[in-house]
């Protein structure tokens, strides 16, 4: 039988008292050099671990923050899971990361862990409608107080950072539209951001050009599985389409290899741009034109926002909104014949 080793056993080994242990392994002040190293030598001895849980209940901190993602096997969000659990150890805080394979109970689940281990905050990258759509969700929320903010605008009263969707995916569109395509089709859905596809067809519109629903097509996961899956359906259809833009560059990547397996020539047959901009993108042959968001930024963007929100009142927390800009890049799949300079991984990743 382990028995385990408490504070007052360290506190009698070192022949100090109590509370000047626990000032010791607080790293406060008012303890002399020569108690301290007694302290810790008996800490040492015997093994002692401090108890968090306790540590927590005392300090109303855990100094541990929730991440909830998608899927940390797509390298978007994998790469932002290391930014922001990065940046979170750079401020004296771990992560509990949870993936949720896009599954409602999952989120439920993880939300309510998270709530029931005293999180100081959550950072919620999973499919807001998830959240939004969920009162029992949202109440939970509301009554443990804890912190959230989230990559998403649509969910109300929530603090959120996003990228600049709308702009993003119109200026992607419209880059197919300067090169002479008019058939164009997009893969995406809410799972992936709605703000893409209003952009898709906002530019659409603005050049007058004809919108066939045909042409959308709404997935449920985010892998090159889905976009390869939508592909064919688009295919099976018999649609005509001489451009794609598709929600992120997962789905391009799937959609790609169907076209390629139906003899179909990218960029020659059919242009195609991608959304994102991750590191596969530049080394995916073609080379994938996308719309590049900066993870490191958003990343750095989310962590201050819920810092700043962690320091208010629970009544005093205002909603704030932070968009961050997109960028562009034009490569090989969308047929212009130019590749970005920045081949290899980009310097904020």
């Amino acid at each position: 039988m382990i028995i385990k080793t408490t504070i007052k056993d360290v506190a009698k080994k070192a022949g100090v008292s109590i509370s000047t242990v626990s000032r010791v392994i607080n790293g406060m002040d008012r303890v002399s050099k020569s108690t301290t190293k007694k302290v810790q030598l008996a800490v040492e001895t015997l093994n002692f671990y401090p108890d968090h849980v306790a540590r927590a209940m005392i300090n109303k901190k855990t100094q541990t923050i929730g991440l909830i993602v998608p899927q940390l096997s797509n390298e978007y969000w994998a790469l932002m899971s290391e930014v922001i659990q990065n940046q979170l150890w750079l401020n004296g805080y771990t992560t509990l990361i949870s993936s949720t394979d896009n599954e409602t109970d999952k989120e439920n689940a993880y939300l309510k862990m998270y709530i029931e281990r005293r999180v100081d905050g959550i950072i919620y990258c999973a499919p807001s409608q998830h959240l939004s759509g969920d009162q029992q969700q949202m109440d939970m929320l509301k009554r443990s107080g804890v912190p959230i903010v989230t990559l998403d605008p649509s969910v109300v009263g929530i603090s959120c950072v996003t990228g600049d969707h709308l702009l993003g995916s119109f200026n992607a569109v419209e880059h197919l539209i300067q090169l002479g395509h008019r058939n164009i089709a997009y893969i995406g859905g809410p799972v992936v951001s709605i703000e893409r596809e209003f952009g898709y067809r906002k530019a659409m519109m603005m050049h007058r050009l004809n919108l066939n629903e045909a042409l959308i097509l709404t997935v449920n996961g985010q892998t090159p599985k889905e976009g390869y899956r939508a592909l064919q359906q688009l295919l099976a259809s018999g649609e005509k389409f001489d451009a794609l833009f598709c929600g992120n560059d997962m789905l391009a990547f799937g959609a790609i290899k169907a076209l390629e397996e139906a003899n179909i020539r990218v960029p020659e047959d059919v242009a195609v741009v991608g959304y994102d901009d991750i590191q596969s993108a530049s080394l995916f042959k073609p080379t994938l034109t996308t719309v590049r968001q900066p993870i490191s930024d958003i990343g750095k963007e989310l962590i201050g926002l819920l810092l700043q929100c962690m320091d208010q009142e629970v009544g005093n927390r205002t909603p704030r909104k932070i968009v961050v800009p997109t960028e562009l890049i034009v490569r090989e799949s969308s047929g212009v014949g130019k590749q970005d300079e920045t081949f290899f991984f980009h310097e904020e990743r």
